[in-house]
């Protein structure tokens, strides 16, 4: 059975997260043209990185090497990977990062100073470094800092106004509500759904970072009641590599409080409190443990026992094990991407690459009197 972790490697877009290993982030010029820079901070002789102009948010790879005498050599590689298009020298004086950039016969001088993320966020712009959240890295910060939103579309969504939000340079949308909540609570709402648009922006300019890439996403609303509203946000990407992919990252709020829920929030089959991850990547702590252990003992059966009452012959397995989908398998329903609906909760599985094409049938629903026999903390909730 796939664990969470492994559902969390294969799931896609980093969402704006931080890298695992921690980075120096710095901040200058190539001659006159404003970059950011971005350096692993291991000690070895191998250096790898990523830099971006600010006119084009875009990452360019570096890779290199220290030497001996600390002085940087990194150079920015062709696209087939067999020619060096461009070489830095960088050297570290004073804290500052200085050398060359040279491509071809055209040479000029780098000027970097080192990134302090506490201080751009507490600075006199900071809340623009802060929007995409606080554990957004600094160099997706100051990326995340150039970007604006434009007013598109509205539309009426069970008995509700939503105001539709573009950001032109990555093409993301998304939604903001603009009636039928109370005002406190709809701030509340909304910062979480810009907080996702923007935070879909930066995944979409590292995407298109690479060649004849292409990211296209697709918000549907499922619910909007005085409890709760849910979304899909279906991305499709290209990033590089062997294969295009495509995966839903719904997006579900408590709207009384203003909170992101968990599926234990809705659907909570144990006693007690439910377990609580310590964040995303955490892989290793107690909280995470207990919920992957919980899914897979409790949740997991649950949800393949009530399917298979409620679609008996869509979870039928199929005649020929190498043919059709096998929802009947308990390990395609491990990590259930949900949401809500009008109708109830939706359960959808995930396959491996080969059979990505059984993913989210549209008949994987767990009707509301179902899911009320087993509420959790959320759906408690006056």
């Amino acid at each position: 059975m796939k664990s969470l972790s492994r559902l969390a490697l294969c799931c896609g877009l980093l969402l704006a997260l931080p890298l695992c290993a921690q980075a120096e982030v710095w901040r200058g010029t190539i001659g006159t043209l404003p970059i950011a820079l971005k350096l692993d901070d291991e000690k070895g002789p191998d250096v790898y990185g990523q830099y971006f102009y600010f006119k084009h948010l875009r990452d360019l790879e570096l890779e290199g090497k220290r030497d001996e005498r600390g002085v940087l050599h990194l150079q920015v590689r062709s696209r087939d990977e067999e020619a060096a298009t461009e070489r830095w020298e960088l050297s570290e004086k004073a804290g500052a990062l200085e050398g060359q950039w040279t491509s071809g016969k055209r040479s000029l001088p780098i000027r970097l100073q080192r990134v302090d993320l506490k201080a751009l966020r507490a600075g006199r712009d900071g809340e623009r470094y802060r929007r995409a959240g606080d554990d957004v890295s600094a160099f997706d910060a100051l990326r995340i800092g150039e970007l604006a939103l434009e007013k598109s579309k509205t539309q009426q969504f069970q008995g509700h106004s939503l105001q539709w939000w573009r950001e032109p340079r990555s093409g993301a949308e998304l939604f903001t509500v603009e009636s039928g909540i109370e005002a406190p609570a709809r701030a509340r709402v909304n910062g979480l759904l810009k907080q996702r648009l923007w935070r879909t922006a930066i995944d979409a300019l590292q995407c298109t970072s690479a060649p004849n890439s292409d990211f296209d996403l697709t918000v549907t609303p499922r619910l909007l009641d005085r409890r709760f509203l849910s979304l899909s946000l279906m991305t499709s990407y290209y990033c590089g590599g062997a294969h295009p992919d495509f995966g839903d990252s719904p997006l579900t709020i408590d709207v009384r409080s203003g909170r992101e829920l968990a599926l234990e929030d809705i659907l909570w089959l144990g006693k007690g409190e439910p377990p609580r991850s310590a964040g995303n990547g955490d892989y290793e702590s107690p909280g995470y443990k207990r919920l992957n252990e919980y899914r897979e003992s409790t949740l997991v059966p649950w949800t393949v026992k009530t399917l298979t009452r409620l679609h008996p012959d869509e979870m039928a397995p199929p005649a020929k094990e190498d043919e059709g989908c096998n929802y009947a398998d308990p390990g395609v329903w491990g990590t259930s991407i949900w949401y809500l609906t009008a109708e109830g909760l939706y359960l959808g599985p995930y396959f491996a690459r080969v059979a990505r094409a059984c993913e989210y049938p549209d008949w994987s629903l767990v009707p509301w009197t179902l899911v009320e026999r087993n509420p959790g903390p959320a759906l408690q909730a006056k």
